[in-house]
């Protein structure tokens, strides 16, 4: 009898053991029902290498926070079919499920085709770290409205996922690009799309060096004042700039703009001016229009109207309804060196009532002498 218990109570601890230690499928099914729930914490136990294994490596979507935010946004609307093992042996298995979620790499791309013009532009300003959270920021708010879109697009697609015994025989999923496609889905459309892997990785002095960079090169005016009624005007900057490292894409645009051979390096004649309506009415007003170069006896002039080439500023329109005030930014690319000019001239537009069309002001030329 003493030998009959003994052996049952064996049994059963074997048996409690058994329970004990989670089937590959039930591990799957723990995992997606965590990201299902939102609940990035807990589906990183199911992972190998836990919780930092669910992180995005790409820029600006490594932080812990921000997968969080992103994994409970996927989670709105996530299904998935039951497990089912497709391979288990020696320690090793594979189990396979099909998985309806947001299009993330849809998402994505809708994301950057948004923002890359703003980041385009903003680089021929300065960069502070300022601006580049700012630009961070807004690459991550876009991003979760695209998520978070109640007609955004869901796709659904079958995902295999490989796991492994850990040290306790506990079945872990291992971490690789078949475990970011149960959240994000079509990942790896995007490294089709922006590159990935150690082959294309680069170091952070190969990435800086082909970082646009933007220099003021000489300041020729601020904070210059003028009456152009019921117009207020500011030029708030005149300079000389030089930016380097600039994309193929925008040696393109800017020569399209410009008519001007354009390369990896440029120098151009910056402007920023607030313009301010006084007045009740509305008044169309268009800034400065013209900008004339003079060196060693010569003069070179572009028609700001036609050739300016940042056209992001909101003063791009000429409408000032009522009292408001508007900023405006330009860039005027010249064949004369800019170290030989020897004096500026910009023409300030006139000013008129944008529904009688009656002239309220005249335009104005304003000349600058350059200082060695």
């Amino acid at each position: 009898m003493k030998r009959n218990v003994i052996v049952c109570m064996s049994l059963w601890v074997f048996i409690l053991a058994g329970c004990g230690t989670e089937s590959p499928d039930q591990t799957v099914d723990g995992y997606l029902s965590a990201i299902q729930s939102g609940d990035l914490e807990a589906a990183g136990s199911f992972v190998a290498g836990g919780e930092e294994s669910l992180t995005m490596d790409e820029e600006g979507l490594e932080d812990e926070e921000m997968t969080a935010e992103m994994i409970d946004a996927i989670s709105n609307g996530y299904e998935y079919e039951s497990p089912e093992v497709v391979s288990e042996e020696e320690g090793k298995a594979v189990v396979k499920t099909d998985i309806t979620s947001v299009d993330f790499a849809h998402a994505f791309s809708k994301t950057i085709a948004e923002v890359m013009p703003l980041a385009l532009a903003s680089a021929f300003e300065e960069q502070t770290e300022e601006s580049e959270q700012a630009y961070e920021d807004l690459v991550q708010e876009t991003l979760m409205d695209y998520l978070t879109d109640e007609d955004a697009n869901m796709t659904t697609r079958t995902v295999e996922l490989t796991l492994e015994e850990d040290e306790d025989g506990s079945y872990k999923i291992v971490d690789d690009e078949n475990l970011a496609e149960t959240i994000f889905a079509n990942y790896t459309n995007l490294e089709d799309m922006f590159g990935s892997g150690e082959a294309e990785a680069v170091s952070v002095e190969e990435t800086e060096e082909q970082t646009v960079d933007s220099e003021v090169v000489q300041v020729i005016a601020e904070d210059e004042a003028y009456d152009v009624e019921p117009i207020q005007f500011t030029l708030n900057e005149l300079s000389f700039k030089k930016v380097a490292n600039l994309p193929a894409e925008e040696q393109n645009r800017i020569s399209m703009t410009t008519d001007k051979e354009v390369g990896e390096e440029l120098e151009y004649i910056y402007i920023n001016y607030t313009a301010k309506n006084t007045s009740e009415e509305d008044i169309t007003f268009y800034g400065i229009q013209e900008a004339v170069v003079f060196a060693d006896g010569k003069q070179e002039k572009v028609d700001l109207a036609m050739s300016d080439f940042i056209d992001y500023d909101e003063a791009e329109d000429s409408e000032y309804y009522g009292k408001v005030h508007k900023e405006g930014e330009q860039g005027a690319v010249f064949s004369t060196p800019l170290a030989d000019v020897e004096k500026v001239r910009l023409t300030i537009s006139s000013s008129m009532n944008s529904e009688s069309y009656d002239q309220t002001s005249e335009e104005q030329v304003i000349e600058f002498e350059i200082n060695e």
